[in-house]
C-alpha cells in the first residue's frame, strides 16, 4: 500500500482534535472512513500510531515521532 497525502492529512487532523468524531466532521468525511484509512496507515507502517479509548484517542510515541514528519510534509506543500 502506498502512504497518500490524505492519509496524511486524515492522521493529522485526528491528532490534532483528539478524536475521531471531530476529525471526521472537520474534514467532512464519515467516521467509519477516516478510522479504516488511519488503520491503512498504521498496517502500512506496521506501527500503532494511536492509542484509542472511550474518551478519544492520543498519540504513541510513534505515533507522536510520526506526526511531526507529516506536518512538515504537508506544510511544505502548502
Amino acid at each position: 500500500m502506498n502512504i497518500e497525502l490524505r492519509h496524511l492529512r486524515y492522521f493529522a487532523a485526528v491528532a490534532g482534535e483528539s478524536s475521531f468524531t471531530a476529525a471526521a466532521g472537520r474534514l467532512h468525511v464519515a467516521q467509519q472512513v477516516l478510522s479504516a484509512q488511519i488503520r491503512q496507515l498504521e498496517d502500512a507502517l506496521g506501527v500503532r500510531l494511536l492509542e484509542r479509548t472511550s474518551r478519544g484517542v492520543s498519540l504513541t510515541s510513534a505515533g507522536a515521532a510520526f506526526l511531526d514528519g507529516a506536518q512538515d510534509t504537508l506544510a511544505s506543500l502548502d
